[in-house]
């Protein structure tokens, strides 16, 4: 049986090589239970660094009263006769203890085992690792951090979980990872080794195929058929049976889509943020039998509906919902075991194959989106991404995680995509597809964005470059230097470059600046082109698919929608459900701050982290939105540097990542682009604040801007003026999904106080919130009534 002594050290500098012990905090581990807890100050006989006693919470006072290391050093060296030392950071831990113990001629030589590696591979979707952190989620006795003990107690509960999760591993499994495990810290292997004895062969709920272990299959995946369960045709019934009320916006929508549902047009439905849209075309559509495919503009959407939605449907109606992904978001068990066959692959790799081992156990989607970036690169994900090719023949064949999601996805009555899916789909095998389902593609101007990426051609310069002989003629190298130079000038002579690829012999290159009546662009080493006119979204829908379009803003005017023809659509149904002014929501814009276009971009940034600063204040969560990656940037490390925990897009983490922190609670600020702006809505808070550092104004360089240019007399003023408003309300939308939730919304750019264009914004946003025009401290005062 072995003897864990589980350690934990404070000390005068945790950076220094002349740092001293300050406290000790020992607990004893065996058989799986904690035995024995030793702790003791330690008189440094130095005064304690400020950031220290603040950590700790010691005192100069109560150190001099302390025994010194000499005194309690037999007594610690005796606790550890015969032990496994066990920390979380060993080397700090045991560097320090061993340092102070060798001073008085005493010598440990222990077998070391850190937490920290072992935490990183049985808690594959972490996000943090520290032992604060770890507490929280796994509900650890922490109820001191910094103090030595209560750190020691912490992490031999941790140790213990780790232990009890290893047994129940099928024992292949285990083998699997100990082929691994030579590249964790220290002897940390050997705590793994010592649980083989302790495991199953076989362990109920899992299939183990090759040493990789994953889910049976539930029944629901191997029905091939489900009886719908009855809704009634009364949609307030079937709200009603939700737990919920129906309200008149919801309703008007539901009836729309029901009197529509045998129309043979598209049907476009414009409707505020707020109602509670996705009941509202839900319902009515299971209430007429019919199976559903549902796009949503963003995985973080379509994980909210199956997150939030799919439990209530399943639970009250019967209802099965499901989503679909693209192929490469899901892991490719094949080329996985190909990899495992190598365990030479260097220290972080071969630890992130023990953290997918581990993850596969535990995972319903096989989406690698799960599993946790830290110490991780983008490459590391790429070599798992399934690829498509799928035989009978594999040997992970019923395993793999994309042919369960197809399974999933045909016998429930709600299939849930996003829009690149679905584009890509509808290119393939529209009829197949959407085979006896009703299309609902909510928030579908957002289809623009989405399609315009898709429809993209690129080539990397470099790689066309180096195709070049450069020990060729003199004509050769002429033609080098004049593609390069060519290539670098901001206005691009596409007919130059031409001709000078096609010398070269650069097909690629030439291929792509030759597509007529298109645009051809420069970024950082890449060359882009896109068709001048939008991608012709009518076409790729079956004419037998009922297909419902949903937006909060489908319409750039009132006069005309526009939208469904820039889609394509020549015959539709349009309809427009107005809604009210928020109760729950209000507007600021700050008349006292500096004017955008008058402000350099640090300067500004700085002057918006300054403001966010002082919201934080108020204790209450933020959201702030960025136009540009730099200015967001810039904000974050102004933030940082002035002791703010900040989630930053794309700094720490995705937009799917640092929403599922700010959801909980790890930090109060988070700082977003994008997706943001109109695909993600903020549901958990109560209480919110959104901070708009700049109007959303697309730049004239924006391809997209271009395409629309193109369609109206006045761009500025027809187009790039509504889709800024549109954005705007969108953008409100996010953070008021219920009447319960109340926020505040804080514009600085005082371009939203002007005349001309500003009063027309102005006018379409106060259909929608009440809006103030106030100095920033006086908006802060407001707040603080408003939200407190």
């Amino acid at each position: 049986m072995t003897r864990y002594a589980v350690v934990d050290l404070e000390a005068t500098d945790a950076h220094s090589s002349e740092n001293k012990i300050i406290q000790i905090g020992i607990v004893i581990v065996e058989n799986d239970e904690i035995v024995e807890t030793y702790e003791t100050d330690v008189n440094p006989h130095e005064p304690l660094m400020p950031r220290i006693k603040e950590l700790t919470g010691l005192s100069n006072n109560r150190l001099k009263q302390a025994p010194d290391f000499s005194e309690v050093a037999q007594d610690i060296h005796k606790m550890l006769e015969n032990t496994v030392f066990v920390a979380h950071n060993a080397k700090f831990d045991y560097g320090l203890l061993w340092k102070s113990l060798a001073q008085l001629g005493l010598d440990i030589d222990l077998t070391r085992i850190d937490t920290v590696d072992l935490s990183r591979v049985f808690y594959p979707t972490f996000e943090k690792y520290g032992l604060e952190s770890l507490s929280d989620w796994l509900d650890l006795s922490h109820e001191h951090p910094h103090a030595a003990v209560s750190d020691a107690y912490a992490t031999a509960e941790l140790l213990v979980k780790i232990q009890q999760k290893v047994r129940q591993l099928p024992r292949a499994v285990l083998e699997e990872l100990l082929r691994h495990a030579d590249n964790l810290l220290y002897e940390t292997k050997s705590f793994l080794q010592e649980q083989l004895a302790q495991t199953q062969l076989q362990v109920d709920g899992l299939s183990v195929v090759h040493n990789i272990a994953t889910k049976s299959l539930t029944n629901d995946e191997n029905l091939s058929k489900k009886v719908l369960t009855e809704l009634s045709k009364n949609f307030d019934e079937n709200i009603k049976t939700l737990g919920l009320s129906s309200r008149e916006k919801q309703a008007q929508l539901a009836e729309i889509i029901t009197d529509e549902l045998t129309g043979k047009l598209p049907t476009f439905i414009e409707a505020p943020t707020g109602i509670g849209k996705t009941y509202g075309y839900l319902l009515p559509l299971l209430a007429a039998g019919k199976r559903i495919i549902v796009s949503t503009t963003t995985k973080v959407l379509q994980n909210q509906l199956v997150q939030d939605v799919a439990p209530i449907l399943d639970e009250k109606f019967g209802i099965k919902m499901s989503k679909l992904l693209g192929l490469s978001n899901y892991i490719s068990l094949e080329k996985f075991s190909q990899i495992l066959q190598n365990n030479t692959d260097g220290k972080n790799f071969e630890i992130f194959k023990m953290k997918v081992l581990v993850w596969l156990t535990e995972t319903e989607t096989g989406e690698l989106d799960e599993l946790s970036r830290v110490m991780t690169n983008d490459d590391y994900f790429a070599r798992l991404a399934y690829g498509g090719y799928l035989g009978a023949s594999q040997l992970h064949y019923e395993q793999e995680f994309w042919l369960r999601a197809q399974k999933r996805s045909k016998i429930s009555e709600i299939s849930v995509v996003n829009h690149a899916y679905l584009i890509e789909r509808l290119a393939d095998y529209p009829e197949t597809f959407l085979e006896n389902r009703v299309l609902v593609v909510d928030e579908a101007q957002q289809l623009f964005p989405i399609m315009e990426n898709l429809g993209q051609q690129s080539i990397k310069i470099t790689d066309e470059l180096v195709k070049i002989d450069t020990t060729g003629s003199q004509l050769t190298k002429r033609l080098q230097e004049s593609l390069i130079f060519q290539l670098s000038k901001k206005q691009l002579d596409l007919d130059k470059i031409r001709l000078d690829a096609e010398e070269l012999g650069l097909t690629e290159l030439s291929k792509i600046v030759s597509v007529p009546d298109s645009f051809v662009w420069r970024e950082n080493d890449r060359l882009f082109s896109s068709q001048k006119d939008f991608y012709n979204f009518a076409q790729r829908v079956p004419k037998t698919s009922k297909l419902f379009m949903l937006g909060a803003t489908l319409s750039l005017s009132d006069e005309k929608p526009t939208f469904p023809e820039l889609l394509g659509f020549d015959d539709y149904q349009f309809f427009k459900i107005k809604g009210n002014v928020a109760e729950n929501q209000q507007l600021f814009v700050i008349n006292d701050g500096p004017n955008v276009k008058n402000t350099g971009t640090i300067d500004y940034a700085h002057y918006t982290a300054e403001a966010v600063a002082e919201l934080a204040e108020l204790n209450i969560p933020i959201v702030v939105l960025f136009t540009s990656k730099i200015s967001l940037t810039f904000t974050a490390e102004k933030l940082s540097a002035d002791g703010w925990t900040v989630l930053a897009q794309d700094i720490n983490g995705t937009a799917t990542q640092i929403k599922k922190k700010f959801d909980k609670g790890e930090s109060q600020i988070l700082l977003g682009l994008g997706s943001f702006w109109e695909g993600v809505d903020f549901e958990q808070q109560d209480k919110l604040i959104l901070v708009i550092s700049r109007l959303p104004f697309s730049t004239p360089d924006d391809i997209l801007t271009k395409k629309y240019a193109s369609k109206f007399k006045n761009p500025f003023y027809d187009f790039n003026v509504p889709m800024a408003t549109l954005k705007m309300r969108q953008a409100l939308g996010r953070v008021n999904r219920r009447t319960t939730q109340r926020s505040s919304v804080v514009v600085l750019d005082n371009r939203l106080l002007g005349k001309s264009y500003a009063k027309r914004m102005r006018h379409k946003l106060t259909d929608i919130i009440s809006l103030k025009k106030l100095g920033f401290e006086e908006t802060v005062s407001e707040i603080l009534n408003f939200l407190l």
